[in-house]
């Protein structure tokens, strides 16, 4: 799994790219991507990346969820 991108990524691409993990995004571009919420906080604690927006990106196998229950 890649753990950077050089360039703004669009959300198609990430999407496609990080299917099933965890993704810290900064500045519209990709910092970093774990598989779990965990390893992905460490990731970015241990690097002193700070301020991101943190998404699960779903796999496209993955069902779509609608509501609360």
């Amino acid at each position: 799994m890649d753990n950077g991108s050089s360039s703004t990524d669009s959300l198609v691409e990430v999407q496609r790219e990080y299917a099933g993990a965890w993704v810290a995004l900064k500045d519209g571009e990709v910092v970093d991507a774990r598989p779990t919420p965990y390893e992905l906080i460490a990731s970015l604690h241990s690097r002193g990346i700070v301020d991101t927006t943190i998404i699960r990106v779903p796999s496209d196998s993955e069902p779509e969820l609608v509501g609360l229950g």
